[in-house]
This record gives structure tokens, sequence and C-alpha cells, in this order.
């Protein structure tokens, strides 16, 4: 190899196949790790101990940490960020403060991962990326350290599919002892001296052997005892402590020809983990870092077994094999070790333990040096180390490599035990009785220690558990929060809205579950847009096709599908933890982002929708596509039945789940149930009203903005008049205009035509009045309360219970709460009837709501033939005696209710307008429901305060280009919309804009309810729209017809063909789901007509249109009053009754 003048780099051959890389990343080294000298190479010394230097300061850790934190958000694409600049202030301070500083989890797990990428010895760094971080730098004792360590043996052996591991303890620290672990190895064998001199056991743990004996440590003194585990925490003493038998797997040696062999009783421990190095990483040195992988064959064959240092079984195989031991040229040696490589392989293989070949280990790692050499222009490498016995047969062989060291990186250190103080260490004068006695009671003590102890000692250091959601109407922020109760059993949960959380970290998180709504037409909720535009993004940087940007989530979800197989979408648990490593060969690219991450997803969605559930199936076939882990399969609640009972388990299945894969054994069996949204056991004596003084109670609409995360204004209503209908004889539409102009405002109120307001409703005072009568006992109406629910919270001294605020409901009367707070016109839930239940005391009644809450098919029948409401709940089971706080707690709370807005920001710069449809109707049984936000909007009379938001719909706004043709479809309300892009485009016009064709379509049952006739002749007249025909579906006079009948009339179906395909139109469907599937039906065959093309090709067409952003639908959400749905609910519900029986 050479040196290029050309900053090419150094030159390296492979001389099997001519190949030339150029090394430049060693010139980013700054570590002295040889002697070498222009006339003497030392880099085959081993170098395996070095001396103790002191703990580092000052400049030394200033000058690493700058150049690790830098590397670190580089990484994760945040190089020079606000974030990184106010990170490395953070730890600036504190390395001038202490000579120290806390890494951050992600900072710790990137460290490792790199360290074991940049190790030039390790040959099986191919996957680095792989590496499990067991961060446990909480750990304060030796006791800890052991319970850690145990946990690392049970994760990485995992039953024989071995996963690699490391176990982090606390840095070194001025003022305290290095933490350390003694064992070279995690598992490995005693040697005792005989008394003739003679070695029983692997010679290399000789001194390790006496030093646990010095301790107090006595071997059963056979060939093959396992050694303890030797830990020494911040106190600098030294304890040894036994490995549990269950925790140590080993496999007995069998040779496949030679039985003799097999007789011999030799056997081998399954997990290779060196525990002797130390991880110098960010200035910081962590002085005990257990780390496991898996074997190569040869390693244990050729080294550990055939060496003359250590077991020296060669001799042995040779002889068993009949072969010439007095001279070499028999060649017996290597023929021995060859066939205990064979027998190793034989044995492990066998017993279904994983372990590698030397042979694809070597073509695998010579994959791995080409791709870094790519990469990142370097692969430090210890040629000595990383060709196996017999080497001259592998490609690494003919390989030229540079030998460099480069940070972060795992290092060698001193012996411990060679320094250790032993004269002090009590254990050392007790007599052989006393030990025998200390032993027998470190066994019968260990189950209750780890009983006792492990919970809260572990806590701390439990796996976290991510929780992301997104929602529109709060249905999966209630789910997540449920998700978290299950999972605070043995992780540690957190939720997070998927608009709060930094996609960049996501490589560093352990589990990841997701529980997704669908909104509208398949598309993501407002909050989980940027969530899935930064994961599409990393899709493609993945190597993926590029032109998905404007791919809808089925249509990705579809395309990744074919492209990875049905299979690993759904079916069967695809992906079982224990197959996770079963191939250490295996190349782990760059590309696979999240490697090392889990993850399961819960959809929410409704069947009456063409695309059901499609943002959810996106979102697991993109982290699966990104190499994360699905540790249980995809699993869709359908709003339409059953989706909470569908909720459940596959709540209770993924936790199971990641229980196994964590390999995490609770204490006692987990009994994992899920209560309602809110998450609270159904125990009076674990909540309570709690007085409070009337000055706590928020302004409401602070209190909103805060808990909604969005900018909430109290709007008044300044006009509400009925356009359609009667509010006297039944069902109406209205108009109001609710206005900002009297507030003062930190933000100017913008939005746009095609946006939504989200309004956030009360309830009627009768209905609350009522509620409120039906508890026991009956609570004052006027004083202001907090209520408080009991917690266990987790201490140093142990669990305690305390009393907290809960946190959905600020203080306030019961009133208030009722009004504004707790939704009590949804039909409760399964759920909320099994917690009601025990509340009942008459037996026929609690029998009834346990058969509800049971039973799904007479609960959906229940539900959908009364519709009802929590007064009429009451009121059908009167014998419940319900506590006010209980409840109060279990109900869910009232969601925003979202309407197009009906005017333009440029005609109306302080006020808004919306067109409401009152919904009534009639139940099966004859009672009188009425929807929520609607009446309460229909029923505001001027001067009310209605609290609101506005929310941007980007998918349904006009063209950025006003030339360009629209075709608008909105029957009934579905107008709402349209009229704010009419008043639009006439301010447009009053300023010279030259604007292209907008067409209208409208549909009305009869002509007195169609909306906005006159005005919508006057921008007719003025050419803002043009005014397609209208259709009328209840008129006596007209022939019934529907809206997609008037598109489809000769003249209307080509002029809307010669829009879209030859101008470049787009088009606008605004209305119930029904109908827009019905205009989208229409519109494919008016491509396959007036195109020439065939069914498929035109549905391809209309496809392409949807992509491409120009087919744009903003569809009403499931309603109760819709006949057409209704009807839908009641045969399904009746479909399962009759499974059920």
């Amino acid at each position: 190899m050479k040196q290029h003048a050309n900053n090419e780099g150094i030159r390296l051959k492979n001389w099997s196949t001519g190949e030339v890389l150029y090394d430049t990343l060693h010139s980013t080294s700054n570590v002295k790790a040889l002697n070498c000298r222009s006339t003497i190479c030392t880099a085959n010394h081993m170098n395996t101990i070095k001396e103790v230097k002191p703990i580092r300061t000052g400049d030394a850790v200033l000058d690493d940490a700058k150049k690790f934190i830098d590397e670190f958000y580089a990484s994760i694409e945040k190089f020079g960020s606000a974030e990184h600049l106010n990170r490395w202030s953070e730890i600036k301070t504190q390395i001038e403060e202490s000579d120290g500083y806390i890494m951050k989890t992600e900072e710790l797990k990137y460290g490792a991962t790199v360290a074991w990428r940049n190790a030039p010895r390790c040959p099986g760094r191919i996957q680095w990326k792989k590496l499990q971080v067991f961060d446990s730098r909480h750990v304060g004792t030796a006791q800890g350290m052991f319970e850690a360590m145990c946990t690392h043996l049970q994760y990485a052996t995992n039953g024989g599919i071995l996963r690699s591991a490391i176990t982090v303890f606390p840095p070194r620290q001025k003022g305290r002892c290095d933490f350390r672990v003694w064992n070279s190895t995690m598992i490995g064998y005693a040697c005792y001296k005989q008394p003739d001199g003679t070695l029983l056991g692997d010679p290399f743990n000789l001194e390790l052997t006496q030093a646990a004996q010095k301790l107090g440590w006595a071997g059963k003194g056979t060939r093959q005892d396992i050694l303890p585990l030797i830990v020494q925490a911040g106190d600098g003493e030294a304890h040894f402590f036994d490995i549990p038998e269950d925790l140590v797997l080993q496999v007995p040696l069998r040779h496949p020809k030679y039985e003799k062999f097999t007789d011999l009783g030799y056997k081998w421990f399954a997990l290779p983990g060196v525990s002797c190095l130390k991880l110098d990483c960010g200035g910081l040195e962590f002085s005990a870092i257990p780390f496991s992988g898996w074997y190569s064959d040869s390693e244990i064959g050729s080294r550990d077994l055939g060496d003359k240092h250590r077991f020296n079984l060669a001799p042995v195989m040779a002889g068993i094999m009949g072969l010439n031991t007095e001279t070499n040229e028999s060649n017996w040696r290597d023929l021995a070790v060859s066939e205990l490589v064979v027998a190793v392989a034989h044995s492990f293989r066998e017993a279904k333990i994983t372990i590698v070949d030397h042979q694809t280990a070597c073509e695998t790692f010579i994959e791995h040096f080409k791709s870094e050499h790519e990469e990142r222009g370097g692969c430090p490498t210890d040629w000595v180390w990383v060709n196996p016995p017999g080497s001259f047969t592998t490609p690494v062989y003919h390989q030229e490599v540079l030998f460099y060291w480069i940070k972060p990186l795992y290092d060698y250190q001193d012996q411990p035990w060679k320094t250790y103080n032993f004269g002090k260490h009590f254990r050392g004068t007790l007599e052989k009785r006393e030990i025998d006695y200390l032993k027998r009671f470190r066994h019968m003590a260990r189950a209750a220690l780890f009983a006792q102890r492990m919970f809260m000692k572990a806590y701390a250091n439990r796996t976290k558990a991510m929780i992301l959601y997104a929602t529109e109407t709060g249905k999966s922020l209630g789910f997540a929060k449920q998700l978290a109760h299950v999972f605070s059993k043995a992780f540690k949960p957190e939720v997070m809205c998927m608009k709060d959380y930094d996609v960049a970290k996501m490589e560093f998180q352990d589990l990841i579950l997701v529980v997704a709504s669908t909104f509208g037409s398949g598309d993501p909720p407002d909050n989980g847009e940027k969530f899935y535009k930064s994961l599409k993004k990393r899709f493609v940087e993945q190597g993926n096709t590029p032109n998905i940007a404007s791919d809808k989530p089925a249509r990705l979800a579809a395309r990744i599908q074919a492209q990875e197989g049905e299979r690993n979408m759904r079916g069967p648990l695809v992906k079982l933890p224990s197959q996770r490593f079963e191939d250490p060969a295996q190349i782990v690219k760059s590309s696979d982002w999240l490697i090392n991450v889990r993850f399961s997803c819960f959809a929410l969605g409704s069947t009456v929708y063409k695309d059901y559930c499609a943002f959810g199936k996106a979102l697991d076939a993109l982290l699966g596509s990104l190499g994360a882990e699905r540790i249980h399969r995809l699993e869709c609640g359908d709003e339409m039945s059953g989706q909470e009972k569908t909720f459940k388990k596959w709540a209770n299945d993924t936790f199971q789940a990641a229980c196994e894969a964590f390999h995490i054994k609770l204490p006692t069996k987990a009994v994992v149930t899920i209560g309602t949204e809110s998450v609270q056991e159904p125990v009076q004596s674990n909540m309570k009203l709690v007085s409070a003084d009337a000055s706590e109670g928020p302004h409401f609409t602070e209190y909103f903005s805060k808990s909604l995360g969005r900018e909430v204004l109290p709007l008044k209503v300044t006009y509400n008049e009925v356009i359609a209908g009667s509010r006297e004889a039944g069902p109406c539409t209205v108009q109001i205009r609710l206005s900002w102009q009297d507030l003062c405002l930190n933000n100017p109120v913008s939005f746009e035509p095609g946006d939504h307001l989200g309004i956030l409703s009360e309830n009627a005072d009768e209905m609350v009045s009522k509620v409120i009568q039906k508890l026991n006992p009956i609570p004052s109406l006027e004083q202001t309360h907090r209520l408080m629910i009991q917690k266990e919270m987790l201490t140093i001294a142990g669990p305690r219970k305390e009393w907290v605020c809960y946190e959905n409901l600020p203080p306030a009367t019961v009133f208030d709460w009722f009004k504004k707070f707790l939704d009590i016109t949804t039909p409760p839930t399964q759920s909320l009837l099994y917690d009601l239940a025990t509340y009942a005391t008459d037996p026929k009644e609690k029998e009834g709501l346990d058969m509800l809450s049971q039973d799904v098919g007479r609960y959906e029948q229940w539900k959908h033939s009364k519709w009802p409401t929590v007064l009429s709940f009451l009121e059908e089971f009167s014998s419940l005696s319900i506590p006010a706080e209980a409840l109060i707690i279990k109900l869910p709370l009232m969601k925003p209710r979202f309407y197009s807005i009906s005017s333009c920001l440029l005609s109306s710069p302080t006020c808004v307008d919306l067109t409401v449809g009152a919904v009534k109707f009639i139940t099966e049984d004859g009672s009188s429901r009425n929807g929520l936000c609607s009446m309460y909007l229909n029923q505001a009379t001027i001067g009310t305060t209605v609290n609101a938001f506005f929310r941007s719909e980007p998918r349904f706004h006009l063209p950025e280009n006003p030339t360009v043709p629209i075709i608008m479809v909105g029957p009934g309300t579905g107008i709402a919309p349209f009229r704010s892009f009419w008043m639009h485009r006439a301010e447009l016009m009053k300023v010279g804009q030259h604007l292209g064709a907008a067409i209208f379509y409208g549909g009305y049952r009869t002509q007195e309810l169609d909306l906005y006739r006159e005005e919508k002749w006057k921008y007719h007249n003025m050419g803002a729209i043009e005014l397609a025909a209208t259709a009328y579906s209840r008129e006596v006079v007209i022939e019934r017809e529907f809206v997609q009948h008037k598109m489809m009339i000769d003249a209307n179906a080509r002029r809307i063909y010669e829009l879209l395909d030859s101008h470049g139109g787009h088009i606008y469907v605004c209305g119930d789901f029904y109908m827009a599937n019905d205009v989208k039906s229409v519109v494919v065959s008016i491509f396959q007509e007036y195109g020439n093309i065939n069914a498929d090709e035109a549905a391809s067409a209309v496809e392409n249109l949807i992509n491409s952003g120009r087919y744009h639908e903003d569809i009403f959400g499931i309603t109760v009053g819709a006949r057409k749905t209704h009807l839908e609910y009641k045969r399904k519900a009746r479909l399962m009754k009759d499974n059920a029986v």
C-alpha cells in the first residue's frame, strides 16, 4: 500500500481480486495507540492491558466532547441548529463546573454503537447498528451492577438466538472509585491449580479464579465451573455473585463423526461477552461496559479448545482421529483443530444456537469493509485480529488494511485485581464454614432479593416505550393514554403527539407504539402530517422510489406492500423477537435507519371509507421498510363496530410481545386490563372532590388553548339566521357569523378558503342539570372543586400513594365540568358500561350492564337502536347509584367539531361565517336526539361567546395560480367551503386578476332548500363562478336527480373532461362519504368515455389526479342523522348478534 499525494488517501489493494480502495478516514484519528517508529512496527503487539491513567479534566474533556457532540448532531442532520448550539452550551457549562457532563440517553446510544463500528479488532461489527444499549448509569451498588448484568444476559441469550447488547455503567468521576467488572468475559470457566502444579479448567482464567477465591468464592472444583461475576461499584469494594444457572446457556460439544469426542463431556457457553473494556466517548470514560455478541466457530474450536495455553484439546482430538502426533509432518494439529471447529459448529447448530462460520464471517466483513470505505472513507482494521485461524483460505487474508483508532472507541484497561487490597476485604478472613453458610444464604435470599428490589432498582432503567398518536377528534389520544396505563406495568411509557416528536432521534428509541387515526378520505390528521412527511423523506433517502412526495397514505402503503409482500404487513407475528438476529452474517446497511427499534401500530378508521385506516397502514409500512422490527402485526379498529374491543386485544397482545422482545418478567403475573378513556380504576376510594377557591378556576378559553395546543379564541355571535328549513318545524340550516372584532389578539387571524373552524361546543343546560340530579350524592352546583386521584408514586423508599390533581379537568364547578368538558351525548362505550355496572343496586340491571359490556353484538344493537345519551342511559338503568367523581372521571372529554369556513378574509376581515345543518333524528324507540354542536350553534343567540380555533386544510386550498380552472361539487351543506371560494375570487376580480373557469354543481332536496340561491346568481353574474344545472332529489314536479346525474349530462361531462385532462384543472368535492364515492365513480366514467380508454386506465387516471394534488375531497364525518349510515350500523349489529348466537 502507498500514500497518494493527490489527497485520495492511502491506497489499499485486495491481492486476490485486484480491487483498490482509498482510506481517508485515518486522517481523523488523534489516538496514539501504537509505538511504531521509522524502523520498527509494533502493530502486531496485543496491547490488551494498559496502565490506569488519571481521570480526565478540563480541556481534555472539553475537546473530545465538542467533537463528539458535533458528530452526533451531524448524524441526525441537525448540525448547527439551535438545539445543537444550546446543547453544546449546556455541556460546556457542566464541564467547567465539574470536569464532566451528563450524556443524554440518545447520545450514549450513538456513542456506544459508533464505538463498535470503529473497533478495528472486531470482524463482526457488520451489525453495529443492531446493538442494544442498556443505560445503567443510574446504578450505584455492586448488587445493582449484578442485577443489570443478569438482565443483559437474559436479553442477549434470548433462548439461543443471540442478540448483541452492551450495558453501560457510570463513567469515571473524581471523588469515587471506578466502576469495574473484573471478568474478562461475562461468562467464563474457572481454573484451579492442583497440588502437583497442573491446572484444571481454563488456564486463561487462573488469576481471576484465584482473585475470586481470595474474596471468599469456592467453586465445585470441576473442569468447567462457571466463574462468578466480580464487580466493583463507586465505593471500590469488590463483590462476587454466582450467576443463576438459568442465565447461562451451555452447549454440549458433539462431533458428527467421532463419538469418542462426544464422550469426553466438554461443553461451551453460548454467549461471548467481553466485560473488561472501557468506552472512551465524548471525553468521558465508561470503565464498566459488558458487551456481548456471538461466536465464530473457529474462535471456540481453534483458540479456546485448541490452543496449548487454553484447554489444549488438539492432541486429544488427534488421538481420537488416529493421527501421528510424534511428528509435525503429519499436520496432526491442523487436522485436529479443524475437526474441533467442525464439532463446535455442529453442536451449536444442532442446539439451534447462533453461531457464524469463519468463512462467512470473513466474506461479510469484506462487504462491510468496502461499504465503509464508500460511506465514510475508511474502516480501521487490525489484520491480525480479523483473520481467523487458517485465514489463508478467506478473502480477508489478501486484503490490505490500515490499523488506527478513532473515537468513540472501546479501549483496554488494567486488571483490577492486581491493585486491589484484599487484606481489607472482610470475606478474606472468614472460616470455610462461614463461607459455606454465606453461599447457602445467598442462594436462599436471591429470589426474595430480586422480587423485593428489582422493581424499584430497575424502574429508572426500564425500557422506554414511546407512544405516538395523531388524531382529529381526540379518540387516538384516549387510546394512547390507555396504552400507557398498560405499559406502565413494565416499561417507562411516554405519550406524545406526532407533531411534537423529533423524528431525527427516532433511531435511538427502543420501542415505538403508534396509535393513529385516518382523517377524511385516507389522509393523515393535521397533527400527523409533519411526521408522515418526515418518514416519507427518510424512505426516499433509503434508496426507494423518489416520486412519492405526493403519495397519499393508501397509495404509499400499497407501494411498500407490493415491495415487501402481504405477509410482512399483516398475517401472524411476522417477526418474532427470537428471530431478530438469527443470521449474524446478515449485512446491515446504513440505510436500515431504524434497525434497532421495535414497533407496533394500531390504526383507527371507518370501513365506510374506501381507504380504511390508510394513515395507520402507511405508518406501519414505512416503519417496517426503514428497518424497524414489527413485534406485533398492525391492527385496524373500525369506528363502525368493535373498535374498542379490537384495541384492547391489540394493546394486551402487544404488551406481551414487548415483554417477550425485551425479556421482561414481572415479579408477579401481570393482569393487563384496560378501563375507560380516563384510564382510572373504578374504585371510589381512589378519587375525590376537593373544594377549591373560585379564583383558582382558569379562564376557560386559556385552558382550552393550553390543552389543545392551539390558539382558541372567544368569538362572539353577531349573526344567526335560518337559510333553509325552520327551527320550529324540524331540521334547518343556519348561517352563523362569529366575530373577533373586539378582541385584543396576540397574532392576527389568518385563514384561507377551504380551511376549517374548530368549535368547542357546550352541552344543553337542561340535560346537564338532569344528569347531575342522577348522581348520588348530588354535589353542590356553585362550589368550585378540584378532582383528585390517588396514584402510586415511585420513591427511593419504595412505592407510595399520593393524591394528585386530575390533569384532564381544571378547577371548576361540577356544572361547568358537565357543560363545557364532558361528553354526555355520545353513547356510552362498553368500557364505561363495565365500570359503572359496579354501581348498579338492582341485580337484573347489573346483569344487563355486564352483558352489554361484554357482548359486542348486543351492545351495537342497543347503541344504534337507541343512540343513548348519558342521561337516557341513567334513566334506563335507574338503580345506578354513582358518585359524582366516579362518573366525571370515567366520561370522555368532548371533542372539537370542525366546520368548513363559508366566508373570505379579504371581504370579511373581522369575522367568519359557517353554514350549519342542524342534526335532529328519531331513534328506533321513538326518542328524539339532537346533534351536539349543530344544535349548540343553531340555538346560539346574538352576543353568545363561542370558543373556537382555526385549522388549516391545505389539501382543500385553491390552486396557487388563479387562472387554473376549478370544478366544485357540493350538494347540501357541502356548499360551505365553495362560498368562500367564490367570495375570494370576487375580491381578486376587483383588483383586475384574470381568473380561470369555476363551475359549481349543487344538489338539494327541494328548491326551497337551495342554499344561497340569490347569492350564487349574484356571483355568477359577476363572473366569479359558473352555475351548472342544480339537482333536486325530492321535488314533486321535477324528475328526481342527484348531483352526479347532472355531471353525467353530455355537455357537462365533456366540459369536466376537457378542464381536467387538457387544462390542468382541479376538482373539489365536499359532502358525505357516499356522495363523494359516487362522484368519483362518475369522474372515472367520464374519463373512460371521453378519453376513449378502458375502466382500469380511467381509474388510474383519476388516481393520478389525486396523487398530483388536483382531486380534492373534504368529506363529512359519519353522522348519526344520515339514514343510509344508520341502516348500515343496524345491519352490522344484527349480523354480529346472529353470529354470537
